[in-house]
């Protein structure tokens, strides 16, 4: 029986880039929490792997942004973070050279533009990670702070959101021309995987539908879209034919807790969605 299930995964990072930081893969399409291991039981960073923590506070930002798209997000796997600015894809490296110690580098991001307050938002945040120096971590919490004990970020643990039958909606999609770029504005596109293989949605303009298969986290989506055939605007009818000419080229996708992304064979991104 095919459970269609992306299994968790975090792998490092290649620095070849922009779009390969967009690309990064740091959670697998599961609709269970991951491992959870307590301080008591690990030591070195252990306790910080296998969840993907959702900052809940951040020194120098009054009131942390929560909308879809805008959440600040970390994971945490061998030395290597990665997640969400809230705007921008980040990767870093870390260190913990004893349990409650930390040191995290200057994190490598991709450079797509925000709101003001997102963008000043993501700015603090990086800054605190660089500043951080130990962390308390429990069950469902994790805190980074700096040597005066002052809380620099505190996270959450995110419960992943199910691949199937949920409804999602593109962020970004790739262009066709290596990028990863924004949906045109007020434009929309879906998608939704339903237990029985199939994937439908809206492409900005037009209905489309057609079948995938998933096996662990890798993913294939069927070249044979079916599709209405009306007409609109010359850049939503771009926006359409990019996006679903990138879906058939997946290989891969990861859920990030309430995130989605679908990746090529080389870990390009080609499509970016949040639950709605």
């Amino acid at each position: 029986m095919d459970t269609r299930i992306c299994f968790r995964s975090a792998v490092p990072l290649a620095a070849a880039g922009l779009l390969a930081l967009a690309l990064l893969v740091v959670s697998g399409c599961s609709s269970g929490a991951g491992p959870s291991a307590s301080p008591s039981s690990a030591s070195n960073g252990k306790a910080l792997e296998g969840r993907v923590w959702k900052a809940s506070a951040i020194s120098g930002v009054a009131t942390v942004l929560a909308g879809k798209g805008t959440e600040v997000t970390a994971e945490f796997a061998a030395g290597q973070l990665s997640g969400s600015g809230g705007v921008n894809r980040y990767t870093a490296t870390y260190e913990t050279p004893a349990a409650d110690q930390i040191k995290i580098s200057q994190p490598a991001t991709t450079l797509m533009a925000g709101s003001k307050a997102a963008m000043a938002q993501e700015q603090a945040y990086f800054e605190a990670l660089t500043k951080a120096t130990r962390y308390v971590v429990t069950a469902d919490s994790l805190t980074l702070t700096d040597d005066q004990g002052t809380t620099l970020v505190a996270y959450a643990v995110v419960q992943p959101t199910a691949l199937e039958g949920t409804e999602w909606d593109a962020l970004a999609y790739n262009n066709g021309k290596d990028a990863l770029v924004s949906l045109a504005a007020g434009s929309t596109i879906t998608a939704k995987f339903g237990a029985d293989g199939s994937l439908a949605g809206g492409a900005s303009i037009n209905r489309y539908s057609t079948t995938y298969t998933t096996s662990g986290d890798a993913m294939t989506i069927d070249a044979k879209i079916v599709s209405t055939k009306m007409a609109g605007p010359a850049d939503l009818m771009r926006q359409e034919d990019a996006y679903l000419a990138a879906l058939p080229k997946t290989s891969t996708c990861s859920i990030e807790g309430d995130e989605l992304w679908l990746r090529d064979p080389t870990g390009a991104a080609l499509a970016h969605y949040v639950a709605k």
